[in-house]
C-alpha cells in the first residue's frame, strides 16, 4: 500500500468525509498509519487519521462518531501520540485517548469505545513552554481531566481501567522576571479544590493517598523597585516573591471552608496534625479553621456505622453513590469508620471489604464539640 493513500485517508478523517474513509480502508489504506515527517531544526508534526478526526471541528456529531468509530474499528492506535512543536521546542504531545477526553466526557459510547479497543488509562498529556522569557513543562493525566469534569462514572471507568488514583499533574515554570509556577497535585486534591463530596468518596474508595502534599508558589508582591525592567540587566529586582506552598487534601477543605468534605477525609482516615506549609510557617489545621466552629467540628467528627443518619443528607447521598459504583465493580473499600458505616447504610456486602484487612470498628460515635 503506498504511503500515498495513507496520506488521502488523513485527509479525508480531518475533513470528517465518511464515506471517503469507508472507501479508503476498504480498498486497503492503513488507520494505523502515523505520519511523521522529518521536521525542520527539531520541529514535529506526528499524527495520524484518528488523530486528524480527532482534531477537526465538525458540526455533523453523528457523522463524527461515526469516522471515529471506523477508524478505531480498523485497529486506529488509540495510544498513539500526536506531537505538534516548533523548532524551539514548544509545543504539546497528546494520545488519540486524552485528545477525545472532553467529548468523552458527554457521550460515554466514546469513553467505552477508546477503552475497549485498548486506551492507556494513565495517559499523559505534556505541554512544553519555550519562550524569551518563560521555559517549563505542563503535564496531567486523563483522570485529572475526568475529576475536573466532577463526572463519577467516567472516573470509575478509568480507575477499574486501572488508572492511577494517585497520579500527579504539575505545573513547573520558570520566568525571567521572577513569576514561576510550580504546582503539584492528585486527582484527590483537585476534587477537593472544586468542592466534589461524592467524587472525593469514590476516589478514596479506590485508594486515594489522604495525606499527599500538593505543593504550590504563590506570588505576593515584593514591594521593591528595580531599577530596570530588563531581567537581563545587571541590578534587576523581581516585582514578586514567590512563597513554596505544602498542604494536604485536609487543608484544601479547610481553606473552601467545605465542612462536608473535611469529614469525608478525617473520618477516612486524613491526618489531623499535619500542619501547612507556607514559606517558612507551619499552621495547625486548627489554626486554618481561624476560630470557626463548623470547621473545628467537622475537623474533630468521628463517625461509627450505627449513626450514618446523622450524617448531611445531601452528602449521605452522595458518598453512598460513590460506595454503590464501588460495590458494583467489586472493590475493595478502605478499613475505615466512615466507608464501613456506608458500606452498611448502602446495603454492601462484606464480600466489599478487603479480606486482608481487620474487621469493622466498634458501633460508637462522637463528634467533638
Amino acid at each position: 500500500m503506498s504511503e500515498a493513500k495513507n496520506i488521502e485517508l488523513l485527509e479525508a478523517a480531518e475533513h470528517v468525509d465518511l464515506e471517503r474513509v469507508r472507501a479508503l480502508l476498504a480498498d486497503g489504506a492503513s488507520a494505523a498509519f502515523v505520519y511523521d515527517p522529518p521536521g525542520t531544526w527539531g520541529s514535529k508534526d506526528r499524527r495520524s487519521a484518528l488523530h486528524c478526526a480527532l482534531k477537526s471541528r465538525s458540526e455533523s456529531g453523528e457523522v463524527w462518531f461515526s469516522v471515529v468509530e471506523a477508524l478505531v474499528n480498523a485497529n486506529a492506535d488509540v495510544n498513539a501520540s500526536m506531537a505538534s512543536y516548533d523548532w524551539r521546542g514548544c509545543g504539546e504531545e497528546q494520545t488519540a485517548f486524552d485528545m477525545v477526553l472532553t467529548r468523552a466526557l458527554r457521550d460515554s459510547r466514546l469513553l467505552e469505545m477508546f477503552l475497549t479497543a485498548g486506551a492507556d488509562a494513565n495517559t499523559k498529556s505534556v505541554r512544553e513552554v519555550h519562550s524569551m522569557r518563560t521555559d517549563g513543562t505542563s503535564t496531567s493525566y486523563v483522570l485529572h481531566k475526568a475529576v475536573a469534569g466532577e463526572d463519577l462514572e467516567v472516573a470509575r471507568a478509568l480507575l477499574d481501567a486501572s488508572a492511577d488514583v494517585n497520579s500527579v499533574a504539575s505545573d513547573i515554570f520558570d520566568n525571567e522576571r521572577g513569576f514561576n509556577q510550580h504546582t503539584e497535585e492528585t486527582a484527590l486534591h483537585i476534587a477537593c479544590r472544586l468542592g466534589s463530596v461524592g467524587m472525593v468518596a469514590l476516589l478514596i474508595a479506590k485508594g486515594a493517598q489522604l495525606n499527599a502534599v500538593r505543593k504550590e508558589l504563590i506570588q505576593e508582591e515584593a514591594g521593591l523597585e528595580s531599577p530596570t525592567d530588563d531581567p537581563r540587566e545587571e541590578g534587576f529586582v523581581s516585582s514578586v516573591v514567590c512563597v513554596p506552598v505544602e498542604e494536604t487534601a485536609l487543608h484544601v477543605a479547610i481553606g473552601i471552608r467545605n465542612t462536608d468534605i473535611m469529614t469525608v477525609l478525617v473520618c477516612s482516615g486524613a491526618h489531623r496534625d499535619i500542619p501547612k506549609v507556607r514559606g517558612r510557617d507551619a499552621i495547625s489545621p486548627e489554626e486554618l479553621c481561624g476560630g470557626d466552629e463548623a470547621l473545628l467540628r467537622a475537623l474533630r467528627a468521628e463517625w461509627s456505622p450505627e449513626q450514618h443518619h446523622l450524617f448531611p443528607p445531601d452528602v449521605r447521598e452522595r458518598v453512598k453513590a460513590a460506595l454503590l459504583i464501588a460495590q458494583r465493580q467489586q472493590w475493595n473499600l478502605p478499613d475505615t469508620v466512615l466507608f464501613q458505616a456506608f458500606a452498611m447504610a448502602s446495603g454492601l456486602t462484606e464480600a466489599t471489604r478487603n479480606e486482608d484487612q481487620v474487621p469493622p470498628p466498634p458501633a460508637l460515635m462522637r463528634v467533638s464539640t
